[in-house]
């Protein structure tokens, strides 16, 4: 979360022109302390780091949507275990058949169909297909299904983490605002009690100070108000997005930023590099994807070879209507016509009408397509090869990944040092000059404004480089995939780690 950035050098004037109008035995002190707004109160729910990174690993949503991912991979992982079950397949046919119906006469079947005199035909028919041997097809179809709840859980681990930098970043912001905070209200207390003070006492026509002095103190009193303004609104959008990873509903309070606490050592560039490269998750899902588009070449080749089955079918056929009578052929002798052709008739020897039939079969399917086979197996071998030369990249690339995240952070730690040795300087430069000499209406306090103007500046910078040292933290954690900002100083004490 990008902060606001505040003026040091209109922060410090501010608090030192201020004093141009105090009372000659002022002397420079330390920047009291100034109680969080709310802390302790009722309903206020304080917050640590620790806390802000625990919910936001079990937000609701987040969980539901990486679940719902997991069921789908698990889902296509129960189809391929399940591959070998039986296949079942069914019809049922329901047709119009006409009365007395006779293949030999069409004629009298047409006849009967125009006059409605139909009846219906059930036929209803059944197929249980059991792959026997499929040549390694399901095998790798199941291998691939894994892969798939492996890459899913990875999915599931790198959004984690892309939670955790936004939650850590919107609490870094929340720190800072509370530190700035504190600096904006020392210095508004006192040109707020200054300028009264002032105004009184032109008022009363006591004044012992210019009008100049009046009127920038008046400028820097409005330049004030908008870094307060500025202050506010950082604090009001780190909250809000503390609210939103958190889901709490209660007002936020979470302890000031401290520097001192800041500076934690950080691993050495090689044992980042090499945590990268074992546990980012974006080159996991890389070897997932090498790993898939293999199973899928050795699959796409399983097509030249053909599936074994059994199967069994069951079929049957009802009507209520009846075929029409076949006529009887009798023959006085053989080779003699039919005699008594128009009064012979009999019921035909099978009903085609009804019928029941049952049969088990082994099968071979077998596709005979060379040309798409070959240029499926070309194309799968084409992207795998493609992705392996990526997969080289990226590694080069990760590393160049870390090794700019690792160095914005080793530069933020060193300019939090340099930062820090300027604020010891600043402050021995400001509590030197306000014990070895008495401010008074003779001594020119122009010259003594310097000294309070390096301090406040170098309070300012000090906090600034610790914020930005914090974000680089949280920004290099996530670049190596390491689950919490601890792993950054630890990963020097691991074996293997350079």
């Amino acid at each position: 979360m990008a902060c606001t950035r505040f003026s040091a050098g209109a922060l410090a004037l501010v608090i030192a022109v201020s004093l141009l109008a105090s009372l000659p035995d002022a002397r420079a002190e330390e920047a009291p302390d100034i109680a969080e707004e709310g802390r302790g109160g009722s309903g206020v729910v304080s917050l640590t780091l620790e806390a802000v990174e625990a919910r936001a690993r079990q937000s609701d949503d987040l969980q539901a949507e990486q679940q719902a991912r997991r069921d789908h991979a698990r889902w296509q992982s129960y189809r391929a275990d399940r591959a070998w079950w039986p296949k079942i397949e069914a019809q049922t046919l329901v047709a119009p058949v006409p009365a007395n119906a006779d293949p030999s006469r069409l004629d009298e079947n047409l006849d009967e169909i125009l006059a409605l005199n139909l009846g219906p035909l059930v036929r209803q028919t059944a197929r249980v297909i059991v792959p026997v041997y499929t040549f390694g097809r399901i095998g790798l179809a199941q291998e691939l299904a894994e892969v798939g709840v492996d890459v899913a859980e990875i999915q599931a681990l790198e959004a984690v983490e892309t939670q955790l930098l936004r939650a850590r970043q919107a609490y870094f912001g929340r720190q800072l605002a509370e530190a700035f905070g504190a600096l904006l209200a020392e210095g508004e207390t006192l040109v707020n009690t200054t300028l009264r003070e002032m105004e009184d006492a032109r008022a009363f026509g006591d004044a012992d100070f210019s009008t100049e002095d009046l009127r920038r103190l008046q400028i820097f009193k409005a330049e004030l108000d908008t870094m307060v303004l500025d202050n506010a609104r950082l604090r009001d959008l780190s909250e809000a997005a503390l609210r939103y990873i958190t889901d709490i509903e209660q007002p936020l309070s979470v302890p000031p930023l401290d520097p001192e606490r800041v500076d934690v050592p950080l691993a050495s560039l090689q044992a980042c590099q090499s945590f990268a490269g074992e546990n980012r998750p974006d080159l996991q899902k890389l070897d997932g994807a090498i790993r898939a588009r293999e199973l899928q070449s050795s699959l796409a080749r399983r097509d030249f070879f053909p599936q074994v089955f059994a199967a069994a079918d069951f079929g049957f056929a009802w009507s209520t209507e009846s075929p029409a009578l076949q006529r009887v052929c009798r023959r006085a002798a053989p080779g003699e016509s039919c005699v008594n052709v128009d009064t012979l008739w009999t019921q035909p020897y099978a009903n085609p009408l009804n019928s029941l039939t049952f049969g088990v079969a082994l099968g071979l399917r077998w596709q005979f397509d060379f040309a798409q086979q070959r240029g499926k197996v070309g194309e799968a071998d084409a992207k795998l090869a493609e992705l392996r030369a990526q997969a080289r990249r990226a590694r080069g690339a990760v590393a160049l990944d870390v090794e700019q995240a690792w160095r914005t952070a080793a530069d933020a730690r060193e300019r939090m040092h340099i930062e820090q040795r300027r604020l010891d300087a600043a402050r021995r430069w400001r509590n030197q000059y306000g014990l070895s000499q008495q401010l008074s209406e003779s001594v020119d306090m122009r010259d003594a404004l310097d000294p309070l103007r390096a301090y406040y500046e170098a309070q300012v910078a000090v906090l600034e480089s610790a914020h930005s040292y914090l974000d680089a933290r949280a920004r290099l954690a996530r670049s190596i995939g390491a689950p919490s900002l601890d792993l950054l100083s630890e990963l020097n004490a691991q074996p293997g780690a350079n």
